[in-house]
């Protein structure tokens, strides 16, 4: 008996599903201070050897993470953990690595930081990021002491900047940037428990001062916005629901065989980068230009769907 054949829309839309239940079948939970109030009662305590928390929208940091907790170490996705009430997470060394956007750690980050409480020998953090750094270091270390803990190390890797509406994600692909050598040094220096910080130069205040004057961004939370305000469905939408999966506050749903975003958002653009069938785009926003390449989309090669979908997956 021949066999039904099934059209391209049809096969992309069972994907979307079959992608959310492997995720979740196989989701374990990826698996010293805090800014908290100590009358606040503690609920969750988590320990181990190496604890890493991440976030990631395109895998980039899932896969420096990956890289530095080793065979010993333990992820732990930032957008999972931090429903947790007032958790305690105690280790000999506790990482924590992510994109930086706009210089600065994510809203979701700050966020997951302030309720937390960390308990370790050793604390580091590693940022990833496409063109500049700028003041990331020095951000960084304010919010720890802010917290009441210190960090004993922050560096950064220069990677894919998956920015959309700045990069073109083909050109960003070919561009050499020393990702693997420089994550290799990274890797060594965190296993010797080095201290160190990225320097941060009169050039890198100029153009973070600069940047934050021309675009008016608020400089906490810079990217920290309202999803129907950043991203809208196209009519090439098929419905499969993984923009639903991906985006780390669950803020996208399926209405009548079309994905509908409405909610919080990072402007991760995890949505955006994973849809199979390209059918998300950017809503422009002065003084940000148009996307360069609106067909080039970008998901890091060691890093499959299923995992990203495992660690920014809202239940």
């Amino acid at each position: 008996m021949k066999k039904k054949q099934i059209s391209r829309r049809e096969a992309l839309k069972r994907m979307g599903g079959f992608f959310a239940l492997t995720a979740m079948a196989s989701y374990t939970g990826l698996a010293a201070t805090s800014c908290k109030s100590s009358t606040e009662t503690e609920t969750t305590t988590v320990t181990g050897k190496r604890l890493i928390f991440f976030f990631s929208a395109t895998g980039n940091s899932l896969y420096v993470g990956k890289t530095i907790a080793g065979e010993e170490g333990q992820m732990l996705s930032i957008p999972q953990e931090i429903h947790k009430e007032h958790p305690v997470y105690e280790a000999e060394e506790i990482g924590f690595v992510f994109p930086l956007y706009c210089f600065i750690p994510p809203t979701i980050v700050q966020n997951f930081i302030r309720k937390s409480t960390f308990k370790a020998d050793y604390i580091f953090a590693v940022g990833t990021y496409g063109a500049n750094y700028t003041l990331f270091p020095e951000y960084f270390d304010k919010l720890a002491e802010e917290c009441g803990f210190s960090v004993n190390y922050i560096s950064a890797v220069k990677m894919v900047d998956t920015y959309l509406p700045y990069y073109n994600m083909e050109v960003e692909k070919a561009t050499d940037k020393n990702t693997e050598e420089n994550l290799a040094t990274v890797v060594a220096e965190i296993n010797r428990h080095e201290n160190y910080r990225l320097p941060i130069t009169e050039r890198d205040r100029f153009f973070y001062e600069g940047y934050y004057r021309h675009s008016g961004r608020d400089r906490v939370n810079p990217t920290f916005t309202r999803s129907e305000k950043v991203v809208y469905s196209t009519e090439d939408c098929i419905g499969c629901g993984i923009c639903t999966n991906v985006c780390p506050h669950g803020s996208w749903k399926v209405v009548n065989g079309k994905s509908v975003a409405e909610g919080e958002c990072e402007n991760c653009l995890s949505c955006v980068q994973n849809c199979p069938s390209k059918a998300i785009s950017i809503i422009r926003v002065d003084p940000e230009p148009d996307e360069p390449n609106r067909n080039a989309r970008y998901r890091n090669p060691n890093v499959t769907l299923v995992e990203i979908i495992r660690a920014n997956h809202q239940v």
